[in-house]
């Protein structure tokens, strides 16, 4: 976020002035949003939390979190394209629907790392 002007620079909000927010509604959305650029760097999200009831994912390696009106997913789920082996990974944002009244209530960035990118993200 630009600390003088409240406009996110990077993420699913770049270019929003959280300002226009009331200040629950920018709470919920920069901390989302700085949720997702930490998964996104290979890290863990700093404001949601393990959702602890969530089922357990079927590739073993998704991830759950629960933050403020949100649902944070870390998809982590081993794929093979063309022989090369590695893994689908990325986050996935759900607000709650009274959040988010539209067509849409989730943002994501999924993409396919090979084993060793994946592998070098997360541990930088």
């Amino acid at each position: 976020m630009n600390d003088k002007t409240g406009i996110l620079e990077l993420g699913p909000f770049s270019g929003i002035d959280i300002s226009l927010f009331n200040k629950l509604d920018a709470i919920t959305i920069s901390n989302s949003n700085e949720d997702f650029l930490l998964v996104l760097d290979g890290k863990k999200p700093k404001h949601a939390v393990l959702n602890e009831v969530a089922a357990p994912a079927l590739d073993g390696s998704t991830t759950s979190y629960l933050g403020n009106r949100y649902e944070l997913v870390v998809i982590q789920s081993p794929s093979t394209f063309g022989g090369i082996h590695g893994y689908i990974y990325g986050p996935i944002i759900t607000y709650e629907r009274k959040f988010a009244p539209g067509n849409m209530t989730t943002v994501n960035y999924l993409r396919f790392y090979t084993t060793d990118q994946l592998s070098n993200l997360q541990s930088e």
